[in-house]
């Protein structure tokens, strides 16, 4: 394993959750209670959410710890979607006065974006 891993956040927002370390080969796996497991499978960061039907998602490295961390949490009921909804609530907006202050060409603009819409389709989901 290398001495920087590329999901250290969510390592360590489950470990907090109370999600259970367990070292396999080269990558981490995490394990909750429930017998639901997170495993990192690549030193790029591309990992999955292992289900107790047998049922796996794959996260490529290019998805967001937050978005790899509340799939987790939510698999074993630990996600409060009252925050969650908040904070992206909280989100979409900062990102709306940032377009209309006419801040839309800085790099990160096109995942900001990608990320509003994630937070809007979340809201009327």
């Amino acid at each position: 394993m290398s001495t920087i891993e590329p999901r250290a956040a969510v390592i360590a927002e489950l470990e907090d959750a109370g999600w259970c370390r367990e070292d396999r080969h080269h990558f981490p796996l995490l394990k909750h209670e429930s017998g639901i497991c997170w495993d990192g499978l690549t030193e790029a960061g591309g990992c999955a959410l292992d289900m107790l039907d047998g049922s796996s998602t794959t996260f490529s490295r290019a998805t967001p710890d937050r978005v790899v961390i509340a799939a987790c949490l939510a698999s074993t009921g630990q996600l409060d979607p009252t925050v969650d909804r908040a904070h992206l609530e909280e989100r979409a907006s900062w990102l709306g006065w940032l377009e209309r202050a006419g801040l839309d060409n800085w790099p990160g603009v096109d995942e900001a974006r990608r990320m509003r819409a994630d937070a809007e389709a979340d809201r009327n989901a």
